[in-house]
C-alpha cells in the first residue's frame, strides 16, 4: 500500500509540475518591435510573464520594424507550430498578409499596440486609448504654460498611426486657447537623438520658445537634453510614453508630465485571451480593446516601474 501511495504521489507531482504543464500547453511566441527600447521590452515582460504563469514555453524574438523579418519570423513560429502569437507589428497595413497567413495555419494573433486596418484576421487587437493620452498631457501642458506662450511640438513618428493620433488629440486641446502659438512642428522619429538635434534647432530659431509638447517619451527626453545644454530650464515639456527615465524626470521636475502606457498589462491581456482560446474556444467578447493611459506627475511618478502602475 505504501507503494502504490508513493507512485500515485510522484504521479501527481508530475501532473501538475510547471515543466510538464509547459510542455502539454504548447508554445506562445512573442513578436515586439526591438528587445533594446524599454517600450517594448516591457510589452515582452508583460506577455512572458503571464505566459509562464498560465503554463506555456515562450519564444521572445524582435522583428525591428522590419516587414519582411517579421514575416519569417511568423513562418518559423507556423513551422514549428506554437499554440499562439503575441505581435506588436511592424507596419499596421502590410502586417495583415503574414497574421491572415498564421490564422489560415490556425495559430491565433493577438494584436497589442499597434492596430492593423481589418477585423477578422487577428484573435484580438489590444491598443492604448492614443487620442485620451495625448488629451490628458495636452491639458497639463496648457495649465503649465499658463494657457499662453510660443510652443514646439515634436511628433514621434508620422509613419505610425498612434503618433499621428496622439498628435491631433494635442490640438484638440490647444487650438481651442487663442494665446498659445505653435512656432514650430517637426516628426522627431521617435528618438531621443533626434529630439535633441531638432529642440537645438528650435532654440535656434525661436529662443523665446515657452513650451515643448512631444510625442513620446524617448523625444521629450531628447528635447530636455538640448535644453539642458542651452541652460534652458524655464521651458514646459510633457511626453507621453511613462518609462522609468521620463519617471525620475518628472521627480526631477526637468518633465512636467508623462503619460505612462499600461505595455506590461496589454501583453498580459493578450495572453490571456490567446489562453482562453487555445483551452476553451472562446474568442474575446470585443476584438478591438483600448487600455486608458496613466497621467504622470510629481505625486505619482513613484508608482511607476517598467511600464507598469503600483496602485
Amino acid at each position: 500500500m505504501k507503494i502504490r501511495l508513493t507512485l500515485l504521489a510522484l504521479a501527481t507531482a508530475c501532473v501538475f509540475s510547471p515543466a510538464v504543464l509547459a510542455a502539454e500547453k504548447g508554445t506562445i511566441m512573442i513578436l515586439v518591435n526591438s528587445l533594446d527600447n524599454p517600450y517594448y521590452a516591457s510589452e515582452a515582460k508583460g506577455a512572458n510573464t503571464q505566459a509562464q504563469a498560465l503554463g506555456y514555453k515562450t519564444t521572445v524574438l524582435s522583428h525591428g520594424e522590419d516587414v519582411k523579418k517579421q514575416s519569417e519570423l511568423i513562418d518559423a513560429a507556423i513551422g514549428k507550430k506554437v499554440q499562439g502569437i503575441i505581435l506588436d507589428n511592424a507596419d499596421s497595413t502590410a502586417s495583415v498578409a503574414a497574421i491572415k497567413k498564421a490564422k489560415d495555419a490556425g495559430i491565433p494573433v493577438v494584436l497589442i499596440n499597434r492596430e492593423i486596418p481589418v477585423d477578422d484576421v487577428a484573435l484580438a487587437q489590444i491598443t492604448h486609448n492614443n487620442f485620451q493620452a495625448g488629451s490628458d498631457v495636452a491639458n497639463v501642458f496648457v495649465e503649465k504654460m499658463g494657457e499662453q506662450g510660443k510652443y514646439a511640438e515634436l511628433t514621434c513618428n508620422l509613419a505610425d498611426n498612434n503618433c499621428v493620433t496622439r498628435s491631433k488629440s494635442f490640438h484638440q486641446v490647444l487650438d481651442q486657447y487663442p494665446d498659445m502659438q505653435s512656432v514650430a512642428k517637426q516628426d522627431a522619429k521617435g528618438t531621443l537623438i533626434d529630439g535633441k538635434r531638432i529642440m537645438d534647432s528650435i532654440l535656434q530659431a525661436h529662443p523665446d520658445v515657452k513650451g515643448v509638447i512631444c510625442g513620446n517619451g524617448p523625444v521629450a527626453l531628447g528635447a530636455i537634453a538640448a535644453l539642458k545644454a542651452a541652460g534652458r530650464d524655464d521651458v514646459i515639456v510633457v511626453g507621453i510614453d511613462g518609462s522609468n527615465e521620463e519617471r525620475d524626470a518628472v521627480k526631477a521636475g526637468t518633465l512636467k508630465a508623462t503619460v505612462m502606457l499600461q505595455a506590461q498589462a496589454i501583453a498580459a491581456q493578450g495572453v490571456t485571451d490567446l489562453d482562453n482560446y487555445i483551452q476553451k474556444g472562446t474568442s474575446p467578447a470585443k476584438q478591438r480593446v483600448m487600455f486608458r493611459g496613466i497621467l504622470i506627475d510629481q505625486q505619482n511618478a513613484s508608482k511607476v516601474q517598467d511600464f507598469n502602475f503600483k496602485s
